[in-house]
This record gives structure tokens, sequence and C-alpha cells, in this order.
């Protein structure tokens, strides 16, 4: 029997109801869900008790009792995935990535030399992803001082990309992205820039379509409003079409500023993120760096404290900009050859890579283009 109707029997043993829907191998993407019939909007697809989640309250005290009060659920979920040796969730973990699925693409297991050339959203939370793992792998390694790191690794790992926000009385103190809960069936729906609704009651989840869907046609969820820098770092993919995919221009104009701009930015809350994307031509917040760099102070100021429009000198920002961007595609062009030229990790990992800025110099080339139109 297939490996995903293998967890469906197990699933619907749990109590899980699947309406019109079913796991399917999608070519080329490892596995998804798939409509069985037309579905019409605002249909129930799925619902998943909340006695068949990984959670809080399935954790057992004899991993929770030897850890702090402190410690993250993310860290305790893990750490049950990774010290859990029972056969009791054998076909839904007979679904989940493997080791091999996550080191060809999530930026974590890369070696240096490609995370030294992801874009700088990317670069920027890798570093806080890593920073975070450092910091609960030391408390758990204090427990269990026997478990080996990619062991806990590849459980933290599942976690990051397979939960859903889920919170009950107990977590209402908890951060918010640490509101966590592992879902069977529901974590193989596949991520688009919208898709059906997912929510929760104390009794279940339930995930309901956003629009209609033809049989056989894959069904998605959204994980939210993510760039593909985002998408890539924390889930180890980039969507194709992505109306949330913004890029991050800061290493075009931080050089530029002075340090008195620099701090003058920064009281005002507009230092750095500098992003531009498919609909704009610079977020407000490019706006005013721009602004500081070629208007004079006191239009500077008026435009800041919202008193000008900044249509007057619009034309001037843009063509800085348009400047920018080309010495941006100049930095792009290189980073593609270096890729290119390497001969390190997996061609997997350099094809993912060399996608993300393949992409952002389509949307910095529509943007230039736009400009000078």
């Amino acid at each position: 029997m297939e490996v995903p109707q293998n967890l469906v029997r197990w699933a619907e043993d749990k109590g899980v109801v699947l309406n019109g829907i079913k796991p399917q191998r999608i070519p080329g993407r490892g596995l998804g869900v798939v409509a069985t019939c037309e579905l019409k909007a605002g249909e129930t697809i799925l619902t998943v008790p909340t006695k068949a989640l990984r959670s809080l309250d399935t954790i057992p005290r004899s991993i929770s009792r030897k850890l702090p009060p402190d410690v993250s659920l993310h860290a305790l979920l893990a750490a049950n995935l990774a010290l859990n040796k029972t056969t009791k969730f054998a076909p839904w973990n007979a679904v989940l990535p493997t080791w091999a699925d996550f080191e060809a693409t999530t930026p974590f297991m890369w070696p240096e030399e490609l995370q030294r050339l992801l874009p700088k959203p990317a670069k920027d939370l890798l570093q806080k992803q890593q920073a975070k793992f450092q910091q609960e792998r030391e408390t758990i390694v204090k427990a269990f001082p026997d478990m080996p790191r990619q062991e806990y690794l590849y459980a933290w790992f599942i976690v990051n990309t397979r939960t859903f926000y889920y919170v009950t009385p107990k977590m209402e103190t908890f951060p918010h992205n640490d509101k966590l809960a592992l879902l069977p069936v529901a974590d193989l729906l596949n991520h688009a820039d919208s898709g059906c609704q997912v929510s929760f009651s104390p009794e279940c989840f339930s995930i309901v379509t956003d629009r209609p869907y033809r049989a056989s046609e894959e069904v998605y969820i959204s994980y939210g409003g993510h760039s593909n820098d985002f998408l890539l770092t924390e889930y180890g993919f980039v969507l194709t079409k992505n109306r949330w995919d913004e890029v991050c221009i800061d290493d075009v104009i931080l050089p530029l500023l002075k340090m008195t701009q620099k701090v003058e930015l920064e009281d005002r809350g507009f230092l750095g993120r500098y992003m531009i994307d498919v609909e704009t031509a610079g977020c407000h917040r490019t706006q005013v760096a721009l602004r500081l760099l070629c208007c004079k102070p006191g239009q500077w100021l008026k435009f800041v404290d919202a008193e000008d429009d900044g249509q007057a000198s619009q034309g001037e920002v843009d063509a800085l900009l348009s400047k920018l961007l080309d010495t941006f595609l100049q930095t792009i062009r290189k980073t593609l050859e270096d890729i290119v030229k390497l001969n390190i990790g997996q061609v997997t990992q350099r094809e993912l890579l060399r996608e993300r800025w393949k992409q952002i110099q389509s949307m910095i080339m529509q943007t230039t283009k736009s400009l000078k139109n």
C-alpha cells in the first residue's frame, strides 16, 4: 500500500476527516493534497481533532520535567520528536521530509560559501535561525547529553517547517511564534500566496476552501504573506508567483549615507529595510532615505512629517533610484556568475540559490524599466 494511503487510514482511526481531498505525490515537488471531486468555495475539506495533534499536551513528563520551565515549545516538540523511538506515529513519520530533503533545500544545511551568497534578508534570517537553534540545543543537551546534533537538528526543522499556529489556555503567555502544534495530513498541504482558510477550536482544526477547485487540482493553504527570501530560509523553497515577494536594496543605499544621516534616519525609525516589490518602485522607507540623499534638508523634513507629498522631488528621486538599481544589477550578475563558478555543495542547493537571484534580477529589471518609462 502506498505511503499516503497508510497515513490516511491511520489518521482516520484518530478521528481525522477528509472530505473531497486526498494526499498525492506531486511530480517534482513531493507530497501534496489534491481534490478528488469538484469543490466549491466554503467547503470544509479537512477536520483534525485536537486529540490527534502533537502539541504541548502530548509531550511526556519524562521529557518536560528535565527541562527548564522557560524552554520554548519549539525546543520541547523537537526534543520529543528526536527522543520518541516508538512506532506510534510510524505512518505519519513516513511522510515527513527526510534529512536529505532538508539538506538539499534548506540554507541552514548549506556550505558557508553558499550561505554567504544569500540575499540580505535571507542571510539575516538565517543568522537569527542559527542563534535560536544553538541556544535551544544547548538547553536540550544539558538534559539529554547523548542526543546527536543531527537528530535534534532534523527534529527542530520538522517543527520549524510543519507546525500550525495553535493556542490553549496553558499557552496564552507563550510568544506568538511559539504557539505551535503538529497536525497529521494537514501538514501535507503546500503553500501558495493565497489558499484555504485554517481555523481551530478546543475540539478541532478545520480547513475550508477559499475558492472552487477542480477534480485533481492541487489544494493549497497559505503560510502567510511572506517574501521568497523568507520562504527559502524558513521552508526551503521559493514560489514562481508570489504577490508578497519583495527585494531589499539596503546594500546600495546604506553605503551612500553619512554617519550623521544614518543617525537621523534611525532617530526617525527609517534606517534600513529599504524594499522594492512588484507594485512599488521603493517603499515609503526607501523614498525617505533617497530624499535624504538628493533633496534639501527642509524639503526632506516636510516629506518625513507628511507636510509634502513629494511629487515635486519625485523625478529626482526616481533618477537616483534608477542609477542605484543599475548598480545593484551589476552586483546581481556578479553573484550569479559566482554561483555558476562554485563547485561546492549540492547541485540542487546551487540551483535554488540561483533561482532566487534570478527572481530578484527580474524584479529589479521591471522596476528599472518602469522608472525609465
